[in-house]
């Protein structure tokens, strides 16, 4: 009985240790996920900021991509494509109309720069000022600051969001519930090919009469019943039916309930009183 006991202390005890391992790959992931975004809006400003003075075109573009890789070829992911994905990527998200918005939904601090980009940016002034002539520094474009709110996902998921959706009401839904759902690439692209946004904010037809009768000014909001298109369901179902497809489609509901969500098993006795039901 005693050398349970201890056994199940020590048990408790790796699992801390477990626990405290997670919590730094998960802060190290972060950091590495913030260092990538910081990196793909500075080039995306500077490129940026010489296309639109006409100092450089789609040529040059090309040739800045053929010299990142023949000169520094341990350097990924900076093909011409790329490039102007994180043009894109600044261009948007720097608009004062993506601003304007993050500002009416959500709180002062998804506007504000991360810590992280004001060292950044620190350190690349300081570095300007040291090895660069003054008038290459009259010249140095400007780069806008990086809102807070793209650290909640990652640059692939953000370029997928950029290219498909075109309302920043769509966008900044899309960044939010991919941290809430820790969505990766293909998830992102599902759900966006299943419109969950227009599924689940796209009317006021979602909300019941009492509380538009309450907030008639209300934005729109999740509504109450569960996103299960992909069942392939007719409008009018019965239950089993429903069950059925949930049950033949557990990973893809699980997908839309959030992953908090598990599944016990396909059938459940309950008991109550002298009756047995299943559930």
């Amino acid at each position: 009985m005693e050398n349970n006991k201890i056994a199940i202390s020590i048990e408790q005890q790796f699992g801390e240790v477990i626990d405290i391992i997670l919590q730094h790959k998960s802060h190290a992931s972060k950091a590495v996920n913030e260092a990538l975004l910081l990196t793909a809006w500075q080039v995306g400003g500077y490129v940026s900021a010489k296309l639109k003075s006409e100092e450089w075109g789609n040529k040059v573009v090309s040739q800045l991509s053929e010299h990142i890789r023949s000169q520094h070829p341990d350097i990924k992911g900076y093909s011409k494509r790329s490039i102007y994905n994180m043009v894109m990527f600044y261009d948007e998200y720097s608009s004062e109309t993506f601003i304007a918005t993050i500002r009416k939904y959500l709180n002062t601090e998804f506007v504000q720069m991360p810590s992280a980009q004001i060292a950044a940016s620190r350190s690349i002034q300081e570095a300007s000022v040291i090895v660069q002539p003054k008038t290459a520094q009259i010249v140095q474009p400007e780069i806008g600051q990086m809102p807070k709110i793209l650290e909640l996902t990652t640059l692939s998921n953000h370029i997928e969001i950029l290219c498909r959706c075109k309302s920043n009401e769509e966008r900044i839904f899309y960044i939010l519930y991919a941290n809430k759902e820790h969505l990766s690439y293909k998830e992102m692209q599902r759900c966006i090919s299943n419109q969950t946004y227009t599924a689940l904010l796209g009317s006021k037809d979602n909300m019941s009469k009492g509380l538009l009768e309450t907030y008639p000014n209300a934005p729109v909001l999740f509504k109450d019943t569960l996103f299960v298109d992909f069942l392939d369901l007719p409008k009018k179902h019965s239950e089993a039916r429903l069950r059925n497809g949930l049950v033949e489609h557990m990973k893809q509901f699980i997908l839309e309930l959030g992953k908090d969500f598990i599944f016990m098993d396909q059938e459940y006795r309950l008991n109550i009183g002298a009756s047995t039901i299943q559930g």
